[in-house]
């Protein structure tokens, strides 16, 4: 149903013509009825007024139905205010102007009540249906921007500082393609002389695969909080099985995680890791030499039940770099469908100066010129760990 309480305003030149609409108009129940008697009245109610419908005449003196349209059209107002133009021109011309200047209807003079009706009632209605539509695109909107807020405050800030006695400097990113995203970073510390870190991206974006990151993510950090944490990060494999086995049952929507999870034994620089069907992490030693780390501990998380992951290592030297992104860096595509690369974010990593300890910024920027503003292929993350010589 129409609400009748809606706002009316009738622009025409001709007293007689605006009283015989508003008089339709009162008998169809509407009583929030203004009139203006040239296209710069009708433009300040406009202003000071938020109509539901305007009832325009084309020909009128100052300023014409055509002038007013086209105010409308620059400002905008076009978009959320309906217009019917009411005219005594009768050729298809000025109907296709109007209609292109963003008219909603057109209606010969003299107008059939009938035909007046009708209009003005599908009309307003189309516009309470666009106004709900407006509304609730705004409130997922405004959900949506407050996700993302949370999603982004799961992201520990950089870290600078000694553990067991040695420095390292921490430094991570996350960056969601649209408002949030599936992708996951987090470090933090095992006991007093460990530092775990993760790296993962869940097989979808939006929403749904938000989710399911920070089910992922609320994992992990609940395994940290375990009194037996320190021998289970020990061996990252056994971290990775159990949450794994938590993501696999009962996935019916077939969702899973490609993950890096690794332990730091800060003191000695060894570090055991879990690549299940993540991008190969990248080590540069102090010398500026890059190599990748192949070790592969099993699929992505979720895929089965009591997969047996296993566990690679390395030991980190002073001076060492340890890089580990996802593949929303090295698939990144420009304009020609040309990829970003896993050799350009290796190149990145090389040319690190000494005392650059947060550069990620700077490479997901690099990122972004690349594809050279198309939309963003992929969340991105990444964590740079550098172990201070």
């Amino acid at each position: 149903m129409t609400d009748q309480n809606a706002a009316i305003l009738v622009v025409d030149d001709v007293a007689e013509n605006r009283d015989l609409l508003k008089r339709r108009l009162s008998r169809l129940g509407f009583s929030h009825l203004d009139e203006a008697a040239d296209g710069n009245e009708a433009l300040a109610a406009i202003a000071q007024t938020p109509y539901d419908l305007v009832l325009l005449d084309i020909m009128m003196p100052e300023l014409d139905g055509f002038g007013v349209l086209d105010r409308l059209r620059a400002d905008g107002r076009i978009n959320e205010l309906p217009v019917i133009v009411v005219s005594a021109l009768n050729e298809i011309e000025p109907v296709v102007r109007c209609i292109e200047l963003g008219a909603d209807d057109f209606i010969f003079k003299p107008f059939n009540p009938t035909l007046l009706r009708a209009r003005v009632l599908a009309t307003l209605e189309k516009k309470a249906l666009r106004d709900r539509t407006r509304d609730e695109l705004k409130r997922k909107q405004i959900e949506l921007i407050e996700a993302r807020t949370l999603q982004l405050s799961l992201v520990p800030p950089p870290f600078a500082g000694a553990i067991a006695g040695r420095s390292l400097a921490i430094d991570a990113l996350l960056e969601p393609a649209k408002e949030v995203g599936g992708d996951l970073v987090d470090y933090f510390p095992v006991g007093e002389a460990r530092m775990a870190l993760i790296v993962g991206d869940v097989s979808d974006k939006g929403a749904a695969a938000a989710l399911m990151m920070a089910r992922t993510h609320a994992m992990f950090r609940a395994l940290a909080g375990r009194p037996d944490a320190e021998e289970l990060f020990a061996d990252p494999a056994r971290a990775a099985a159990l949450v794994n086995d938590a993501l696999a049952k009962g996935n019916a929507s077939c969702m899973f995680v490609t993950l890096l999870v690794a332990t730091l034994e800060v003191e000695t620089g060894a570090l055991a890791y879990v690549r299940a069907g993540h991008v190969p992490p990248y080590l540069r030693n102090g010398e500026g030499s890059v190599v990748r780390l192949p070790g592969a501990g099993g699929p992505a998380l979720g895929v089965a039940e009591e997969f047996p992951y296993r566990a690679a290592s390395v030991t980190l030297e002073a001076g060492d770099r340890l890089l580990v992104v996802t593949d929303g860096m090295t698939e990144a595509q420009d304009h020609a469908g040309e990829l970003y690369g896993e050799e350009r974010v290796g190149e990145f990593l090389a040319g690190l100066g000494p005392d650059e300890t947060r550069p990620l910024r700077r490479l997901a920027d690099r990122v972004r010129g690349f594809e050279a503003g198309l939309p963003a292929f992929d969340d991105i993350a990444a964590l740079l760990l550098t172990l201070e010589p």
